[in-house]
């Protein structure tokens, strides 16, 4: 089922203060429970993400233009030890569904892919999944290489996951301290030049794979929530200097 929600999809995003994130947790505790990676106390987990993109930031402003079809590629992974996974990742919007492809790869095959390889078996994190992981890999590569896309911008934020007790068909989160940087072409340095991109509240967003359930209807209704537009990678790379200045060129705009 998580496999099932990570590759198709329907997500909806609103922006809340935190007293009513705070409120709109103690309401699903009935119903939900903490993912794996959250705590009781709703102390969540950090995500990180390399998105590439052309010198123009064609994907960027893709979302910018509110194209109905499009697509991202991410380089996304967790908090952990050096030997945790790295996942290449291909997010396509095809109306208002969300479709992810990923594969899971070790660090050195991240680094070999951002110089412009090819892909390896070898990269692979888990040789089990091979057959798949290389396919994700190759359409990768070869939309990157359609692009001529390379990394530009890293984002991270904290989350705050919930789920269905019984099975994972979908998922609220809370996402909060949300922060971008650019690529300095050396994937794995930690970065020093972030830019808060955390909009005026905490981001809440309402995750399912078919009809929205009864429970998330509910929740928008009886906190009456409005949805927005709320694209992580637009808000970020629009907070640093080098990227805002490339999407007002896109518009003919001067700097």
């Amino acid at each position: 089922m998580v496999d099932r929600l990570q590759s198709s999809r329907f997500e909806l995003k609103y922006v809340v203060s935190e007293e009513m994130a705070c409120a709109i947790r103690e309401s699903i505790r009935i119903k939900l429970v903490p993912d794996s990676f959250t705590m009781e106390d709703g102390t969540g987990y950090n995500v990180h993400s390399l998105y590439l993109d052309s010198q123009g930031l064609d994907l960027c402003n893709a979302t910018v233009q509110g194209q109905k079809n499009r697509f991202k590629l991410r380089i996304r992974w967790y908090d952990g030890d050096d030997c945790r996974p790295y996942f290449m990742e291909i997010k396509r919007r095809i109306n208002e569904q969300i479709l992810k492809r990923r594969a899971a790869v070790q660090l050195q095959g991240v680094r070999e892919l951002l110089g412009g390889h090819l892909p390896k078996k070898e990269y692979l994190h888990n040789p089990s999944s091979q057959q798949a992981g290389l396919g994700v890999l190759e359409e990768f590569c070869r939309l990157r290489n359609s692009l001529q896309a390379s990394g530009a911008v890293y984002v991270r934020y904290n989350r705050e996951a919930w789920v269905p007790d019984e099975m994972e068909t979908a998922r609220l989160t809370f996402d909060r301290a949300l922060h971008g940087s650019v690529f300095n072409g050396d994937f794995g340095v930690s970065q020093a030049d972030w830019s808060s991109a955390q909009p005026r509240g905490t981001i809440l967003e309402l995750k399912f794979t078919d009809r929205i359930p009864g429970w998330m209807r509910r929740l928008v209704q009886d906190f009456n929530l409005n949805r927005e537009s709320v694209p992580k990678y637009v808000s970020c790379a629009a907070g640093i200097n080098s990227c805002r200045n490339r999407l007002m060129l896109a518009y003919g705009e001067s700097s």
